[in-house]
């Protein structure tokens, strides 16, 4: 029975996480940290990086009623530099660690430092007056 539970379990966990690299895949979010900075500086926009895990029944929230929008994508893909990490299995630089999950840091490229930040679930409404402001305190 444990043994049945734990694969279970594990079958599950898998399960999200393909979740959150197909989401990466279809709304064109870089899954790498050194690859979105890279893009980002190349693109002169700042990097909007949500941090989940693959247990996380809020990211998916958020990524299916919020980030998923075509009017909240669109602001995204036009304004920042995408990318999606796993907290517990990705690379990143550690003054970057979130506390919680789902939150998302808005980085400067150049000097790599957060500017802004959205923890937790966000409604679309206030999601998108969030990612304006965030936008707005940006400075190249």
């Amino acid at each position: 029975m444990k043994k049945l539970l734990l694969v279970g379990l594990c079958l599950l966990t898998s399960l999200t996480y393909a979740s959150n690299e197909e989401f990466a895949k279809e709304f064109s979010y870089s899954t790498s940290y050194k690859a979105a900075l890279l893009k980002s500086k190349e693109t002169h926009k700042p990097m909007m990086i949500l941090f989940v895990t693959t247990s996380c029944p809020w990211c998916t929230k958020l990524e299916n009623q919020t980030l998923s929008k075509p009017r909240i994508d669109g602001y995204i893909q036009k304004n920042f530099t995408p990318v999606i990490l796993d907290k517990e299995l990705d690379t990143f630089p550690k003054s970057l660690d979130p506390q919680v999950v789902p939150t998302i840091y808005f980085v400067n490229p150049k000097d790599e430092k957060q500017f802004s930040q959205i923890i937790g679930y966000k409604a679309q409404k206030e999601f998108f007056e969030l990612l304006k402001k965030a936008k707005s305190h940006y400075t190249e």
